[in-house]
């Protein structure tokens, strides 16, 4: 199928062809093999981390990133449920304008561009929103940000573990005050979304990402109505630490009376001898076709549970341990973290191959997250550039996020002056382009404001699925957000980028963003063609067909301004499908 420069929609996006290529060797990596490994594992490409990839290779580069210390989330303190001093303005307390910031800044300018790739799946994948209530805390998002941060390269288990007992999940998903009634069922949110969203998915699968089907062809789910049930009596009797007092850290209060709800620390048990269901609890099978797994119903005090240190601990970590343990486990989440970093429709050899990492990392260990990363990234299907003949459907849309990181890692926007202003090109202040609820009107919104998900669900569900010409159906998940309304956005906003006017300054923009003219420029010497194929290798490593460079060099040979031919290059480059599409 032809690339067209002009895009009306993108829905035919993912068939579009490509040159085909090899990729380079791992001892000889190409600019343009560096450029699409960096795509995939970071948030863009820059010549600085280019030349890194190149001189350290592919799996040295990974190992670099797993050993960069964490860049870190600012810690904003706590503040008391109702905006007053000295949480002050509010939009830096109690809305998400700091904490978007911050993911900008790092995005665009810390070292660590692996860990907060990881970060920004994670929290895709384990979803707390600032959708949930009004004023909702900058810091409270911080400390659950914290925890991502943290077990981005450790273990899963411990990530179950972290993110159960975290206060932003338990507040979401109301496990916090999940306590035993009699005669009343406990909250399901949880047991629910931990099964059918973090870990397990809804139906049985083959370690190659395939459904287990019946005897009549049917899927088979993954759990029962029974099984949820026996999950929300696990996750009973934890509620948030009590609240920090008024001026004691970390709470910024200094009016008593007016403490903080502590979304810091890990929840606690809260009289578990009448608050945890002791009951029996009916869970999942650790393998399929095997029986499902019940934990005995047992006191408090039971001695199987005093290592533990109560039963409430001791049924958490059975509760958890169980669905770690699940077969379905490995192969739901390789499936996630492919389609979030290299494509929507991998292959079944890929899947297996990351399914086998996660169940041992080569020294017996499951669930261990460099290992998980280094089978993705490393795998020839990552690694080898996609021929369209072969699979036209590889790759996936950028995600609104990661089409604006990307262009502006691609032009070194990171905060440095402008050479036409003399002020930074950037302001980091980027959330707001994309216009949350309640937000500014500006022509950016493209739905994904980071943090903001309008549900558990995240802005787009891994599995949505769209039609392709010849009535088949495939993954694309990004695609769940693109609309009319939502490209349109997508070329204004790389309008705004690329031409003067940039995202415009305001009260809360100090400097805006905009790509520095002087960056674009630099790739033209005079000759139009080659001012192509340098785009062509920094924003597509490539792959342009020869009707679009052709398209692209007659378009801009009439622009007589160098700045100008390369910011309409560039500009027409940004919102093409082929750009549009990673691959």
């Amino acid at each position: 199928m032809a690339k067209y420069l002009y895009p009306l929609t993108l829905c035919a996006a993912l068939v579009v062809s490509a040159l085909p290529r090899i990729a380079a060797a791992q001892d000889d990596i190409s600019p343009e093999d560096a450029i699409r490994f960096l795509e995939q594992s970071s948030f863009g490409a820059n010549w600085t981390e280019i030349q890194r990839v190149q001189q350290l290779g592919y799996a040295g580069y990974l190992q670099d990133q797993f050993n960069t210390a964490p860049s870190g989330w600012a810690d904003l303190g706590l503040c008391p449920t109702t905006p007053q001093a000295p949480c002050t303005p509010t939009r830096d307390y109690y809305t998400m304008y700091q904490t978007q910031n911050q993911f900008y800044l790092k995005a665009l300018t810390a070292s660590d561009q692996l860990r907060q790739r990881v970060v920004f799946a994670l929290d895709q994948m384990w979803v707390i929103s600032a959708q949930w209530t009004g004023n909702f805390q900058a810091g409270w998002m911080d400390y659950y940000l914290m925890i991502l941060e943290n077990d981005a390269f450790g273990n899963w288990r411990q990530l179950m573990q972290d993110i159960t007992l975290s206060p932003g999940m338990g507040k979401y998903l109301d496990m916090s005050g999940n306590f035993f009634v009699a005669g009343r069922a406990a909250n399901e949110n949880y047991a629910r979304e931990i099964l059918q969203l973090f870990n397990v998915g809804l139906d049985e699968l083959n370690d190659d990402g395939t459904p287990i089907l019946d005897g009549d062809g049917n899927r088979i789910p993954t759990y029962t109505q029974d099984v949820v049930v026996g999950f929300s009596k696990v996750f009973t009797g934890w509620r948030l630490q009590a609240d920090v007092p008024a001026f004691t850290a970390p709470c910024n209060s200094t009016t008593t009376g007016q403490n903080c709800p502590n979304w810091r620390d890990p929840m606690m048990p809260v009289s578990p001898n009448t608050n945890h269901d002791h009951t029996d609890k009916f869970l999942l099978a650790e393998n399929f076709g095997e029986d499902n797994v019940v934990l005995p119903a047992r006191p408090e005090s039971d001695p199987s549970c005093a290592d533990a240190g109560g039963c409430v601990y001791q049924d958490l970590s059975d509760g958890l341990d169980n669905i770690f343990y699940n077969h379905n486990v490995p192969v739901y989440v390789c499936n996630n973290f492919i389609k979030y970093l290299v494509t929507s429709n991998p292959s079944g050899q890929y899947v297996s191959n990351c399914v086998a990492a996660f169940k041992d990392n080569g020294a017996g260990v499951r669930g261990d997250m460099q290992a998980v990363l280094t089978a993705i990234l490393l795998d020839p299907e990552a690694r080898t550039a996609p021929d369209p003949t072969v699979n036209p459907y590889y790759g996936k849309l950028r995600e609104p996020v990661l089409a604006m990181t990307n262009i502006l890692r691609n032009f070194n926007v990171d905060g440095s002056p402008c050479s036409t202003t003399g002020n930074p090109c950037t302001d980091f202040v980027l959330g707001e382009t994309l216009a949350p609820a309640g937000g500014p009107s500006i022509p950016y919104r493209m739905d994904e404001p980071v943090f903001q998900s309008p549900t558990v669900f995240n802005f787009f569900p891994p599995g949505f699925v769209i039609t392709n010409p010849d009535s088949t159906q495939m993954f694309a998940p990004e695609f769940a957000i693109l609309s009319t309304t939502t490209e349109l956005a997508r070329i204004n906003l790389m309008n705004a980028l690329v031409y003067d006017s940039g995202i415009g300054m305001s009260a809360d923009r100090p400097y805006g963003t905009r790509i520095d003219p002087a960056q674009m420029a630099g790739y033209y010497a005079g000759d139009d063609g080659q001012l192509i194929d340098g785009l062509n290798q920094l924003m597509m490593h490539g792959t342009m067909s020869d009707d679009m460079r052709t398209l692209l060099v007659n378009e801009i040979s009439g622009v007589a301004d160098p700045t100008a031919k390369a910011r309409k290059a560039v500009y027409l480059i940004a919102i093409s499908s082929s750009y549009n599409v990673q691959r």
